[in-house]
């Protein structure tokens, strides 16, 4: 197999494909938990949500974001990672968790998580407008979470899209943030906080899922309308772009928002890409279409696991629901632990299946099942 540039700049890097510290656990068919090194080595199973992932340049491996993340001996409330390889159609059971940036890392390992963004972001805003200080106040806990990444074109990097928040009560992102991400050197730069709303950012601008197609960077948006019983009844999913470049996405004033016939600078404009939308806690999107199958957005209906797969080949337009379906999802789920994050994943995926992960309260754990296109 001939290897280009890229992927043997990343095999160079001693530890992030290679390593000598324990071997990784081999990979199992759906539906499974997604685990690490550390928890197949110690029993000792993490709890945590999101669980976006793409794979990094020139490589067969992926990197994975995580949401608040606890386990028998620890926790960290933000975002924490792992790397490692994946195959096509199976679920990775022996991913190594990310050390915290810039530490080094050698990988396969077993060591336990570490965070991923900067912990505690400053300057943040409970509802009432209290200061978000971490002070050891029920709830007031600043944090960062992921929504999303991808491989940025021509580079070995990767773009990492997240939220600030304050957990009060019901969170609502006051800052979306962009950074990019070495995993050469497990290093982050460029960290730019593009949007802020200390009383909310809106849905419009409550950005992840980045999308790089044809010189432009796609973000996408949601927001709820209305819930009866835990289902949403009806909602929008909103469209931004921005030129592929880190001067653009990291400008504020070079987004565009997609107003239904075309593109506005004003995310007021925004209109809904997906008729008949009813995201309760969210959307992830990506591009399927090394499997022949598009863009992909799949969307979270409701806290008990309902879930629809839309899909277009074209991002503004032409989304078709061709999946709506129940993920098992049980275990006395209340409060804000109720099944979630549904989440797809095209490194994993095949032209037969869609591999999606989710968050279910049963298993306190992220699992990936197969669900037919």
């Amino acid at each position: 197999m001939r290897l280009n540039r890229t992927a043997l700049a990343l095999l160079a890097v001693p530890g992030l494909l290679l390593g000598t510290s324990s071997p990784a656990a081999a990979d199992v068919a759906p539906p499974a938990l997604v685990t690490t090194g550390y928890e197949t080595s110690t029993g000792n199973l993490v709890s945590r949500d999101a669980g976006y992932s793409a794979r990094v340049p020139g490589t067969t491996t992926s990197l994975w974001l995580f949401g608040d993340t606890f386990w028998n001996g620890g926790f960290w409330f933000g975002t924490t990672a792992a790397l490692g390889s994946y195959t096509a159609g199976q679920v990775p059971t022996g991913l190594s968790e990310v050390p915290t940036p810039p530490a080094a890392m050698t990988n396969p390992s077993n060591r336990p998580p570490g965070g991923f963004l900067p912990q505690f972001p400053d300057g943040l805003k409970t509802p009432q407008g209290a200061d978000c200080t971490n002070d050891g106040s029920i709830g007031r806990i600043p944090v960062s979470w992921p929504s999303g990444a991808a491989a940025i074109p021509g580079t070995t990097r990767m773009l990492v899209t997240y939220l600030d928040v304050c957990q009060f009560g019901g969170p609502t992102g006051e800052r979306f943030v962009v950074a990019e991400y070495n995993p050469a050197t497990n290093t982050l730069s460029g960290i730019t906080r593009v949007y802020t709303d200390l009383t909310g950012l809106s849905p419009r601008l409550t950005l992840g899922s980045p999308i790089f197609s044809n010189g432009y960077l796609y973000l996408f948006g949601s927001q709820c309308d209305g819930m009866s019983l835990g289902f949403c009844t009806g909602g929008q999913i909103f469209l931004a772009r921005v030129r592929a470049t880190a001067s653009a996405w990291r400008d504020a004033g070079s987004y565009r928002f997609w107003a239904g016939s075309g593109w506005s600078a004003d995310p007021d404009d925004a209109t809904s890409v997906v008729p008949g939308a009813k995201p309760s806690s969210g959307v992830a999107a990506g591009d399927f279409s090394a499997v022949g199958k598009g863009f992909v957005i799949v969307e979270t209906n409701d806290i008990h696991g309902g879930f629809t797969v839309w899909r277009s080949s074209t991002l503004a337009g032409g989304w078709t629901a061709t999946h709506v379906g129940t993920t098992p999802c049980s275990g006395g789920g209340s409060g804000l632990d109720f099944c979630r994050a549904h989440i797809g994943h095209p490194e994993l995926s095949t032209t037969s299946n869609l591999l999606m992960s989710y968050y279910n309260p049963a298993d306190h754990h992220l699992k990936v099942t197969a669900v037919p296109w």
